[in-house]
């Protein structure tokens, strides 16, 4: 991307009232982030969700921001906490969160985003968690992160901060995605971790302008942001209600995911959304880092099995992929791949194999990994 066009996009970042869903279908429609800088109120308002009100607004915030003033404000913050940005067009922006029906269009990075983080596990949890999930979040953080898998999570306290320093004690990687600007870090308590993890360790994302506060309606979009990164979610220790369980919804409902849950004490509050899930058969229950890589599937084995991850693992575009990731094909995903002869939505490609509709989900996820299949709105097609 050019300069002129990074800084068209960085200023729509930051006009107010534009989020990225806005942002991506402003830019779909006009063409690029600079043609939208320019975009009259008429046109403005012929964008869904941009109501009259609304785009004579953002008109007048795209005239106040035309001095460039706050643009340079917003780069000078990027440069003092030496962040980097990346954009969906940009070879180093994640491979799977690429791949979720919203991703942000641009991602603010401390750190540094290797090839191998697409090998990634979620661990979420309770803030206000127990001794006993602590040290489980602990556990199976260090045991994952020891095998290969980076650990996301959302910075927190409780199960997130947990999950955060076990993979350093690995020696393994890890990504903390926040909810708030990466120059107010939150909870500012945890400066220092997200100062170590991005020394080398692994990076601090996030998709909101430099100086966001950490606001509650950030938490939700970047719990999918946690979800879209990772092969799955581990649910450790989740009250029945909570953004634990939102994650977790999003990764099996929305980004074909897997998700597992750790049990707890059957009197305890604080695993009640942990004993829901499993028992409503849409996690499965783990208690060790054997069970993960095994509900993992292929990334998993490949990685139990002491296998490095080959960068044709990551990527969607492979030129020239091994056998490994062509003909290993498990018996669903060679059914899968042959009921492709159209395009087709999720829930036709269970009917069309006769398997399970969350199988469906896992396979496809891999299958876009392996480059193989690719999503086409919410259906998917067979790469040709």
């Amino acid at each position: 991307m050019d300069e002129a066009e990074s800084n068209a996009l960085l200023t729509l970042m930051i006009t107010p009232g534009l989020g990225h869903g806005l942002i991506g279908r402003c830019i779909d429609r006009f063409g690029c982030a600079a043609a939208t800088l320019s975009a009259t109120t008429d046109q403005l308002k012929q964008i869904d969700g941009i109501s009259s009100t609304k785009a004579a607004q953002v008109r007048r915030d795209l005239g106040r921001l035309a001095d460039g003033t706050e643009l340079a404000q917003e780069r000078q913050w990027i440069e003092r906490v030496n962040a980097t940005l990346l954009t969906l067009e940009d070879p180093g922006y994640p491979k799977l969160l690429r791949l979720i029906p919203d991703p942000p269009r641009l991602l603010y990075v401390r750190g540094q985003l290797q090839d191998e983080d697409a090998l990634a596990l979620a661990v979420v949890g309770s803030r206000q968690c127990t001794h006993y999930g602590r040290e489980q979040a602990e556990r199976l953080s260090f045991q994952c992160a020891q095998a290969g898998l980076c650990i996301v999570s959302g910075g927190a306290y409780g199960i997130d901060a947990a999950a955060h320093r076990a993979a350093l004690r690995a020696g393994g990687r890890t990504i903390v995605v926040v909810g708030s600007g990466l120059a107010e870090p939150y909870p500012d308590r945890h400066a220092e971790l997200y100062d170590q993890i991005a020394d080398g360790r692994g990076a601090v994302l996030s998709e909101f302008p430099m100086t966001t506060p950490p606001i509650p309606e950030n938490f939700p979009r970047r719990n999918r942001v946690i979800s879209g990164l990772s092969l799955g979610v581990l649910v450790v220790e989740a009250a029945s209600r909570s953004g634990a369980l939102i994650t977790a919804r999003l990764c099996v409902e929305e980004h074909g995911r897997e998700v597992m849950a750790v049990p707890g004490r059957v009197d305890s509050p604080t695993s009640a959304g942990c004993h829901k899930i499993i028992r409503e058969g849409w996690a499965t229950l783990v208690t060790n880092a054997a069970d993960i890589l095994d509900a993992l599937g292929d990334a998993g084995q490949l990685l139990k099995a002491g296998v490095s991850a080959d960068a044709a693992l990551v990527s969607t575009e492979v030129r020239d992929p091994p056998p490994l990731f062509t003909q290993n094909l498990s018996d669903s995903q060679r059914r899968i791949v042959e009921a492709l002869d159209e395009t087709r939505g999720v829930d036709q490609l269970a009917a069309a194999t006769g398997l399970k509709v969350s199988v469906v989900q896992s396979d496809l996820t891999m299958l876009q990994i392996r480059g193989l299949v690719q999503r086409r709105g919410g259906r998917f097609a067979r790469k040709r």
